[in-house]
């Protein structure tokens, strides 16, 4: 298949699935791809792009990894684009296979997304886990695909690096209860986490997993059994609740290992 037809199809969720690939847009998503350890299929530039230093450099770094670099019109590219004012670059990578990790000696965090339908606050959470050491992100049920181009360009290159998959319910709740990993959920109706009991720092699993849910609909059926402590920001009286990529980084800051 062509890299810019490829490109196009992997605009669609069962096509990334099918084809086991993704594409990463803009200037920065592709040079923080093509600094990783995956494998890339290809580039598309259009016309004009390479004209100042940074893209050139680009353009070096893709044959540096002997990577195809494609020219394409202005209309081609905007057809394979997925934003609104496109910077001229994408990139098609594989899609890496990913396994939970289990725990290692010492503290080990767990993120898991409760059916988080905003590519832009999934990037972002991934983003923050990975800044924050947490061991791996898990996509549960309902949560948006990991490899939607939006989800990559919010996670500027995080998302190459940090182990984050997509898992099962049942899987899941397995590993957890294979591996002892206590399982927490934010909730706003939680202890709060800056509580002296029973959330004490000294007091906190060593292998512990959270829970963060769609900011409307709340915790689901399956998380709501899974977790055995829900925990809550401590925030004035009268306050909104947080975006939940917020609330997920105050939270992971807080329960960070180490």
């Amino acid at each position: 298949m062509k890299l810019l037809t490829l490109a196009r199809d992997l605009q669609r969720r069962k096509a990334r699935e099918r084809q086991g690939c993704f594409v990463a847009e803009g200037v920065r998503s592709v040079e923080a791809l093509l600094a990783s350890s995956l494998s890339i299929v290809g580039v598309l530039v259009d016309e004009s792009f390479g004209e100042d230093e940074r893209s050139r450099a680009l353009l070096d770094a893709a044959r540096a990894r002997s990577v195809p670099v494609k020219r394409i019109s202005e209309t081609d590219f905007t057809s394979a684009a997925s934003t609104e004012s496109p910077q001229g670059v994408l990139a098609v990578g594989e899609i890496p296979s990913v396994t939970l990790p289990a725990p290692t000696y010492g503290p080990t965090r767990y993120l898991l997304l409760d059916a988080l339908q905003d590519p832009g606050n999934v990037g972002t959470i991934i983003r923050t886990a990975a800044a924050l050491g947490v061991t791996a992100t898990v996509a549960l049920p309902g949560t948006v695909d990991l490899w939607n181009a939006k989800v990559v360009r919010s996670t500027m290159g995080a998302l190459f690096a940090h182990p984050a998959l997509a898992a099962s319910w049942q899987d899941v709740t397995t590993f957890i209860r294979e591996h002892d990993v206590s399982c927490w959920a934010a909730d706003a109706d939680g202890v709060r986490i800056d509580s002296d009991v029973p959330l004490r720092q000294d007091s906190r699993p060593t292998r512990l997993a959270l829970i963060v849910s769609n900011e409307g609909a709340g915790l689901s059926a399956q998380a709501s059994a899974l977790a055995t402590q829900r925990v809550a920001i401590g925030m004035v009286a009268g306050a909104e609740s947080l975006n939940v990529a917020v609330a997920a980084g105050i939270l992971m800051h807080a329960l960070r290992a180490g």
